[in-house]
């Protein structure tokens, strides 16, 4: 008998689901009345086979999830998807027929009106007061859909009752209760991270307007101080202990350049040269050009594994993204501090780890990585980073990254062979 509630969850979590990127993502390709239509059309289907996969519990009566879809419908869909799979759970029930038939028309109407009122106030809640409330509103109909049931059977002696028919009747309530908390749980997961992917979208977008339009006009005059500024600093007249603020005005100059050049490499479209790379030969070119930086840190850089292997892709693209992650990891560093560039060839994957003995980073920053604007040093901007998991994605690769905090940042840059 239970397998027929484990059918009824699964044809409700399976497209229910999947709609989800269509529906919630709303993105240019997929207008809002489309994606309407598709949630009732399958939503539909839903109630339909739940109700035609019922627990046959006594004549005409039938127990089912039919009430997830129908809660879904209106939570989630609106006045009309709500109005209209509720029309349709009604007529077909008028259709199964039964003794049951009354009571099952006066509880679908009953969770619709309830469900439809909670519509505008649900999506202002929590995730976890969303779980709590949805769930207890059905677990509440449920059970005073039982009560009323029993009292029914009791005086009409239409059921024989046994342990089978009583372990489903006590336990429907919770199954129900069950079902519509994974339902709407991986629902609101689905649209968390759609929803951070499309601010994550019009950040870049933003950025990527704020470049095409400030680049020129800001780095000519830039370019002109600093050049003026070096000019100065070369004039006999001016002190010695004064030139140390013309030093500073051009190391701020040439920060804020790099901050632009992190704000190009965003947006800019250069068109890939694919070819076969020589990662272990790269990375030695890169640990020589970082070299000086790393010992103006006080930083041991270090590269083991001597095997040569190959990735295809950009090159340019493939050294910044290497840059970019050694040279945050030198910064993170204490003086003193290991870092260490190496390869492993894996399974038809290609894996470059960069590792440091630094400062390390919480769960919490280890998760905002690659996001825009957010770095963990107090001068950094997080675009550099964000760069290169753009880049990696662009060449079929993937960042991902380990941390400790006290202990140091595991990097691991993979590319398919």
């Amino acid at each position: 008998m239970i397998e027929h509630l484990i059918i009824n969850l699964l044809v409700i979590l399976v497209p229910l689901i999947a709609l989800q990127f269509v529906l919630f993502e709303k993105n240019k390709d997929v207008k809002w009345p489309k994606a309407s239509f598709l949630f009732n059309i399958i939503n539909a289907g839903v109630l339909l086979v739940c109700m035609s996969f019922p627990i046959p519990f006594a004549d005409g009566i039938f127990f089912d999830l039919r009430y997830v879809p129908l809660a879904i419908s209106f939570l989630y869909g609106g006045v009309i998807p709500g109005c209209l799979t509720a029309g349709l759970l009604i007529i077909y029930r008028l259709y199964l027929g039964g003794d049951g038939l009354v009571t099952a028309v006066f509880f679908a109407l009953l969770t619709g009106w309830v469900f439809l009122a909670q519509h505008k106030s649900y999506h202002m809640l929590p995730i976890r007061k969303k779980l709590g409330r949805v769930s207890f509103i059905l677990f509440g109909i449920t059970l005073s859909n039982l009560i009323f049931l029993y009292f029914y059977l009791y005086f009409t002696g239409g059921v024989n009752w046994d342990a089978s028919k009583t372990s489903v009747y006590t336990f429907y309530p919770v199954v129900q209760a069950g079902a519509v908390i994974a339902v709407v749980s991986l629902i609101e997961r689905i649209r968390y991270a759609l929803n951070l992917q499309l601010q994550q979208s019009e950040m870049l977008h933003s950025v990527g307007q704020l470049a095409a339009s400030v680049t020129h006009e800001v780095r000519n005059p830039m370019a002109v101080a600093r050049g003026f500024m070096q000019i100065f600093q070369k004039e006999k007249y001016i002190p010695e202990d004064k030139k140390i603020f013309l030093t500073m005005m051009i190391e701020e100059i040439d920060r804020a350049q790099t901050i632009i050049s992190d704000y190009l490499s965003l947006v800019k479209t250069n068109t890939s040269k694919i070819e076969r790379l020589n990662v272990t030969e790269l990375l030695s070119s890169l640990k020589g050009v970082m070299y000086p930086f790393a010992l103006l840190k006080g930083v041991e850089l270090v590269q083991k594994g001597e095997e040569e292997v190959y990735v295809f892709g950009d090159q340019g693209k493939l050294k910044q993204i290497l840059m970019n992650i050694i040279k945050n990891a030198i910064e993170a560093t204490p003086q003193g501090g290991m870092v260490t560039l190496s390869t492993v060839k894996g399974n038809r994957e290609i894996e470059i780890h960069i590792s440091d003995t630094g400062i390390g980073m919480g769960r919490e920053q280890l998760r905002m990585l690659g996001n825009p604007f957010f770095s963990t040093k107090s001068t950094g901007t997080g675009l550099g980073l964000m760069a290169s998991y753009r880049m990696a994605a662009e060449m079929n690769g993937r960042i991902e990254a380990e941390s400790e905090m006290g202990k140091g940042t595991y990097f691991k840059i993979i590319f398919p062979e």
